[in-house]
């Protein structure tokens, strides 16, 4: 959630920068309604859901719930959590400061609203009613407005017959009436709650402001375009008796003295029909290509039966967890699946096999999903153990909430780490990397001939080269590109991590209790 969220409100404040950056050059060049729809392309980002990238989950059906990682307890026991973590840690707080903060910018901003337009229909005369728009006028208001979703009104000031001459009467009520007509107040209310969700971002305000300057210049556009060229002066003239300076909170108006110069000279631009027609075609093109490049993506993990476990040469268990390759990590590891059969096959090389495959060095001390232990080769319950030995697994476990702890410091750049394995892996840059290192090497062997009195001169057998070469060309065709891929992606899963380091510190907690019940007897 926390992911998503912020790559939503990032890619949106990027979005919103960029229409900030071409909606003066779009509007001389395409037209002001052209400048108003690019506002679509930030909106659209932030309404749009992430995409999903599926990844099947390799599962045994013969082990049951891994051994894994959990918060990790000081040396002497449990570790008494920060008030931060107390509180449900940054993540929670910081989404939290967001809704209050966007909840209470909506509700504040409905009270204005409501207050505002009780205000100017207090007193108000209603003069005529188009369709179900209300015509009113209003001692409240110094110029036209429009506001009202369910219940629409136009107002007008008490003033407005003796201030406007009748032609700009006519034409300031077309602009307000357009307004109703093309959904702009109903806009501006959407607008409001974006607005909201990003109510700490100064770049949102700015942008915000600036929708509102595109809506008016695109609502005089249409106007203009229903009239002749020798009324535009007039129509100017209605605006300029219009700015007043003050509107309601979601209402569109003709009135803001702010903006006014700027919108003289916006209707100023007439482009051909042809013209606002293709901003139009460029518009839907950046949005088809913003959306996409700028998307969240959420990795749905599907659990698939797998087949038997890794080879024993692997360093990776069934859970998915990178085994340190020291026997002192191992021995703190705590991450050895609960399998039915705990029989250990002693090697040659001194190490010992559990199964599954897992291969261990014969003094090293493992953990079973049930709390059984492996301890100079056997595998003994807790109760089985001597003191000796119960001293022994109490310090392996002491080690291993160290390992935890550390662990869990290192947490964040980990968890940064796969998940930028896994943009990679999306994107495709991995599979891309794999094949051009594979040219790479092609092209090395294929030069190998052509420099090789070089590298004699140097000492350097060139058919030693060619076959150091070629065994590294065959290792890497014999890569399941596919394969490498998946597990990129599914190891960047952070509530598999998270539930993994909370699961071996329960296990941690609970081998200690048993541990000192013992001692005590």
């Amino acid at each position: 959630m926390i992911d998503w969220l912020s790559d939503t409100l990032l890619a949106t404040s990027l979005l919103m920068g960029f229409v900030l950056l071409i909606r003066e050059p779009v509007r001389r060049e395409f037209g002001p309604a052209v400048a108003y729809a690019l506002w679509l392309v930030p909106t659209l980002r932030l309404l749009m859901p992430p995409l999903t990238w599926t990844v099947e989950r390799a599962v045994s059906a013969s082990l049951a719930p891994a051994a894994t990682y959990s918060a990790p307890p000081s040396i002497a026991g449990p570790v008494v959590p920060s008030l931060v973590d107390q509180l449900g840690g940054w993540d929670v707080l910081a989404l939290s400061t967001w809704l209050v903060g966007a909840s209470a910018m909506l509700v504040c901003g409905a009270i204005v609203y409501r207050s505002q337009r009780r205000q100017v229909l207090r007193d108000s005369v209603q003069v005529a009613c188009l369709g179900d728009i209300r015509i009113v006028r209003s001692a409240a208001v110094r110029g036209p407005m429009a506001f009202g979703i369910l219940d629409r009104v136009i107002a007008l000031p008490v003033d407005f017959d003796d201030r406007y001459e009748p032609q700009e009467r006519r034409l300031a009520f077309d602009h307000e009436l357009s307004h109703h007509r093309s959904g702009d107040v109903l806009i501006n209310h959407l607008a409001f709650v974006l607005l909201c969700l990003q109510w700490f971002n100064p770049l949102a305000w700015l942008s915000h402001s600036a929708f509102r300057f595109d809506q008016e210049a695109a609502c005089d556009a249409r106007v203009l375009d229903k009239i002749s060229r020798l009324n535009r002066a007039t129509y100017a003239q209605a605006i300029a008796k219009a700015a007043s300076g003050r509107a309601l909170l979601f209402a569109a108006a003709l009135d803001r003295p702010s903006t006014l110069q700027k919108r003289v000279r916006s209707m100023l631009t007439s482009p051909s029909s042809r013209r606002r027609a293709a901003g139009k075609t460029l518009i839907a093109l950046t949005a088809a290509t913003a959306l996409p490049l700028t998307a969240s993506w959420a990795t749905l993990y599907v659990e698939v039966p797998a087949g038997a476990p890794p080879a024993a040469a692997s360093k990776v268990l069934q859970t998915g967890m990178r085994v340190p390759n020291t026997p002192r990590a191992l021995a703190s590891a705590a991450a050895v699946t609960a399998v039915d059969d705990k029989s250990v096959r002693e090697n040659q090389d001194g190490t010992v096999t559990l199964a599954g495959g897992v291969k261990l060095d014969k003094g090293s001390t493992a953990f079973f999903a049930n709390d059984d232990v492996l301890i100079n080769g056997k595998v003994k319950r807790l109760q089985e153990l001597s003191p000796a030995e119960r001293s022994q697994i109490r310090k392996a476990i002491l080690d291993s909430q160290r390992e935890l702890a550390r662990e869990r410091a290192e947490l964040p750049k980990e968890l940064a780490e796969l998940r930028q394995e896994a943009d990679r892996a999306r994107s495709g840059e991995l599979k891309r990397e794999l094949m051009q290192d594979q040219e790479d090497r092609r092209r090395d062997l294929a030069e190998i001939d052509s420099v090789a009195a070089e590298l004699r001169a140097h000492g350097e057998d060139p058919e030693k080269r060619k076959a150091e070469i070629l065994s590294a060309i065959r290792e890497a065709e014999s890569i399941d590109v596919d394969k490498e891929i998946r597990e990129a992606i599914e190891a960047a899963d952070p509530d598999k991590i998270a539930a993994e380091l909370r699961t071996a510190e329960e296990q941690m907690t609970r081998m200690l209790t048993t541990l000192d019940r013992l001692d005590r007897r």
